[in-house]
C-alpha cells in the first residue's frame, strides 16, 4: 500500500479501546487507494469516557468524520447531530460524517453481518420466515438482529449475561416490527440449548473468543442442539472457538471478514457517496487477508514483550 497525504488529505481515525485488534484501519486505506481517493485512516485509543475532547479536535480540525469500535458505539449518540433511525433505535452508530460541522451518524454492523449472512443462506429472500438466535444484547447484537428481521427473519431468542439488556434488545425489535415474536434468557446452556433446537441461524454477537482476549464461553455445549442446517455466523473473525466447534459439528459458518467487506460498501457510499463495484471483493479479500497477518504478528510481538 502506498500512503500518499497532503494538506487536502482528508484524515479519518478509527477510535476505541482497546485498540490492537483492529484491522479495519490497513482495509479502509486499501479501499480508499482502490476508489482513487485522497484519504487516510489512523487508528487511535481513545478511553471510555473521553470522547467529549475527541469530537472537539474533529470539530476543530473541521475532520471529515470517523469511525468507532468498542466501547464507544452508544455513547457516541449524544453527541451527534443526526443519526439514522434503525441506529438510534439500538442506540449503536459505529461511523459518522462531519456534513459542514453537523455530526451525523450511522451504524453498519447490522447491515454488514445481515448482507453477509444472507449471502450464505441463498440470497435475497433465503431468510424468510426462519428463527435466528443471537448470542449477545450490546452494541452489534441489536443492529444484526433488527437488519435480519428487515431481511425476513420474524422469529427470535436472544441470550445474554445480563437478561435485561436482552429484553431491552426485544423490545426495540418489536417496536421496529410488531410482527416480530422473540423471547430472551440468560447465556447459560439451558436456555441456549432450548433455543437451539430449531434455530436456522445463529449469531455470535460478543467479544467472547476475541484474538489476544482473555475470555471465551464457559461452554459451547448448546451448539450441539442446533440443526444441521443451521448457519453459525460470528462477528469475530478469521476465527474463534465458536466457529471451530461449529466446524466439527459441520455446520456452514460465517465470520467477520464477510462482515466488514460489506460494511466497505456501505461505509463508502455513506461517507464518499460512492457506490462500489462487486469486483472491490477481492480486494477487500486480499487487504484483510493481510491485515489479519500484521495483526497476529503484532500480537505475538505484544506477548513476548
Amino acid at each position: 500500500m502506498r500512503l500518499k497525504y497532503t494538506v487536502h488529505t482528508k484524515l479519518y481515525f478509527l477510535i476505541g479501546d482497546p485498540m490492537d485488534h483492529a484491522c479495519s484501519p490497513y482495509v479502509n486505506n486499501m479501499m480508499y487507494e482502490y476508489a482513487n481517493l485522497d484519504a487516510v485512516c489512523i487508528p487511535a485509543v481513545v478511553p471510555k469516557g473521553k470522547l467529549e475532547p475527541f469530537i472537539s479536535a474533529v470539530r476543530l480540525m473541521n475532520l471529515p468524520g470517523f469511525y468507532l469500535t468498542m466501547p464507544h458505539k452508544t455513547d457516541i449518540i449524544e453527541y451527534l447531530d443526526d443519526a439514522e433511525e434503525m441506529s438510534l433505535l439500538f442506540n449503536s452508530v459505529n461511523h459518522v460524517r462531519n456534513d459542514g460541522g453537523k455530526l451525523v451518524g450511522i451504524g453498519l454492523d447490522g447491515v454488514g453481518q445481515a448482507a453477509n449472512i444472507e449471502r450464505a443462506a441463498g440470497g435475497p429472500g433465503s431468510l424468510a420466515d426462519k428463527k435466528a438466535l443471537i448470542l449477545g444484547a450490546g452494541s452489534v447484537a441489536g443492529p444484526i438482529a433488527g437488519d435480519l428481521c428487515k431481511r425476513g427473519i420474524k422469529k427470535f431468542a436472544i441470550a445474554n449475561r445480563t437478561v435485561e439488556k436482552a429484553r431491552a434488545v426485544v423490545a426495540a425489535l418489536k417496536k421496529y416490527d410488531s410482527g416480530v415474536t422473540a423471547v430472551c434468557g440468560p447465556l447459560h446452556d439451558g436456555f441456549l440449548s432450548e433455543a437451539a433446537r430449531d434455530a436456522d441461524v445463529v449469531a455470535q454477537c460478543t467479544s467472547l473468543g476475541l484474538a489476544g482476549g482473555c475470555e471465551d464461553y464457559d461452554s459451547l455445549d448448546f451448539m450441539k442442539k442446533l440443526p444441521s442446517h443451521c448457519i453459525a455466523a460470528d462477528v469475530l473473525y478469521p476465527t474463534s472457538g465458536f466457529l471451530e466447534t461449529a466446524r466439527t459439528l459441520g455446520l456452514r459458518r460465517v465470520d467477520g471478514t464477510g462482515m466488514s467487506l460489506m460494511q466497505q460498501k456501505e461505509i463508502m457510499k455513506f461517507q464518499f457517496g460512492i457506490d462500489l463495484p462487486d469486483s472491490f471483493l477481492f480486494e477487500g479479500e486480499e487487504a484483510f487477508a493481510t491485515a489479519v497477518a500484521l495483526r497476529d504478528l503484532r500480537l505475538r510481538r505484544n506477548a513476548g514483550a
